[in-house]
């Protein structure tokens, strides 16, 4: 049942252990399936997990899984923490056997299919808003901010104290830029993570619905940059909508500007670097973008 390009790319990252991943999730999917007297529909084409839709011909669901791990456990453990309205409803599941059953989100359109930048925005806005939770600083169920940046020191041991496609000078400003953001943070938040156009679905019933959640503790201005990672390349003035991005989230979200497009530039590389790391992905997305948040930086001073 599962895609043999979505089985090769579960191998080229976890290599044997891909490779037994997928014969458990074929077996697993064949016993939920039979267990919960399931229907299975077309799988959707997504990166990193198997997931597809399931009916019991009174309700819709998704059955999603992945590898079994830290990362799949966040996401559970996140979509308990953030459960309540315009979240994705989580229904069971067992993260040690990397799988859950979530409530399907219908019709399913994604904020991507909104055409005016304004109205994205402003639903953007609305739904991480109402996701954030503070947390205290020493809670230790989800990976951090500064988890995620030392990313980049593992660049450099890739490549042997180089920075292979990433531009010296830009790794050089991350490298920077990341520690004093971090050692001079205000309050801390649970995060989506990970909470671009496509993790935002809408829903006749209930709305705006955020799906897909990472768990990740942090500022907020960091939960802005993935974001705005997203949709930009045929815009006719990529760093005019990067400013009005950078701008409007945080006026409408009492955030700092200054800080947001300084993370932006620090994730906008972690986020080239991990591409080098997967294998999965083009490098350039987060280059380019980086080089327009050094810009809006520049244009501070």
């Amino acid at each position: 049942m599962i895609p043999k390009a979505f089985a090769e790319k579960m191998v080229t990252i976890h290599g044997e252990r891909g490779m037994e991943w997928i014969r458990r999730t074929e077996e697993l999917l064949a016993s939920i399936k039979q267990e919960r007297n399931l229907t299975f529909g077309e799988p959707f084409d997504l990166s990193y997990h198997f997931v597809v839709p399931a009916s019991d011909g009174n309700h819709d669901y998704v059955l999603k899984t992945g590898f079994p791990g830290q990362e799949f456990t966040h996401e559970y453990l996140a979509l308990k923490a953030f459960e309540g309205p315009g979240v994705v409803k989580l229904m069971e599941g067992k993260p040690e056997e990397g799988w859950m059953v979530l409530d399907l989100v219908k019709p399913g359109t994604p904020l991507h299919t909104i055409k005016e930048e304004a109205d994205v925005l402003g639903i953007w806005s609305e739904c991480a808003g109402a996701l954030w939770r503070q947390l205290p600083d020493d809670d230790a169920d989800f990976p951090t901010v500064s988890d995620w940046s030392r990313g980049l020191s593992r660049l450099r041991e890739r490549y042997g104290g180089g920075t292979g496609p990433i531009p010296e000078y830009l790794l050089e400003k991350a490298e920077t830029l990341f520690p004093e953001l971090l050692s001079t943070a205000g309050p801390l938040y649970l995060l989506h993570g990970d909470l671009h156009h496509g993790n935002i679905l809408h829903s006749d019933k209930d709305g705006w619905t955020v799906i897909d959640p990472k768990g990740l503790i942090g500022e907020r201005e960091y939960d802005c940059i993935q974001f705005m990672l997203n949709h930009w390349q045929d815009h006719p003035e990529p760093l005019s909508l990067l400013a009005l991005r950078a701008g409007t989230l945080a006026s409408s979200l009492s955030l700092s500007y200054g800080r947001l497009i300084r993370y932006g530039l620090c994730h906008a590389i972690l986020s080239a670097s991990w591409c080098t790391e997967d294998g999965v992905g083009d490098p350039s997305n987060g280059i380019e973008l980086a080089k327009l948040f050094d810009t809006l930086i520049q244009d501070e001073h």
